[in-house]
C-alpha cells in the first residue's frame, strides 16, 4: 500500500519524491488540510479506499497511512 500512496503523493498531489519517506510526518512532505482532502478522494476514487480526511490528520507518519489505507482496502 506504501507504493500505492506514494504514487498518489508524487503524481496526483505534487509532493517531490525525495521528500516521500515512510517514517515522514504530513507536516515534513507538505500535506496541508486542502492537500489531506486531496488525499482522501484520490484514495477513493483510485483504489476505492474510504479514509476520511481527520484519520488521515490523526496519522502520526505515511507508513501509519499505509496501514490505514491496507486495513479499509476492499476485501481487506
Amino acid at each position: 500500500m506504501y507504493e500505492e500512496l506514494k504514487d498518489i503523493l508524487v503524481g496526483a498531489l505534487h509532493i517531490r519524491e525525495e521528500d516521500v519517506a515512510p517514517t515522514a510526518t504530513r507536516e515534513e512532505v507538505g500535506l496541508d488540510s486542502l492537500a489531506v482532502l486531496e488525499l482522501s478522494a484520490a484514495l477513493n476514487e483510485r483504489l476505492g479506499i474510504e479514509v476520511h480526511d481527520y484519520e488521515l490528520l490523526d496519522a502520526d507518519t505515511l507508513a501509519d497511512v499505509a496501514r490505514l489505507m491496507a486495513e479499509r482496502r476492499p476485501g481487506g
